[in-house]
């Protein structure tokens, strides 16, 4: 892998960690555009985008890690 590629995955996971807040901000409020209160609700919210943007934190560390084999 060169630099060129390694910038390349830094961007992609970048773009969708930025796409996953996005949404994230869509998840907690109503279609309305009220913000959820429910505590359970937001939590439960907050899991599965945590997990998703983790997946992105884990794509960076795999792309270095992979740079420096080579």
């Amino acid at each position: 892998m060169n630099f060129d590629k390694l910038s390349s995955l830094y961007n992609l996971s970048c773009i969708n960690a930025h796409k996953l807040l996005d949404e994230l901000y869509e998840a907690v409020h109503t279609h309305e555009g009220d913000p959820k209160i429910s505590p359970e609700e937001i939590k439960s919210i907050r899991q599965s985008f945590l997990a998703k943007i983790r997946q992105e934190l884990d794509l960076i560390q795999s792309a270095s890690e992979e740079y420096n084999e080579e």
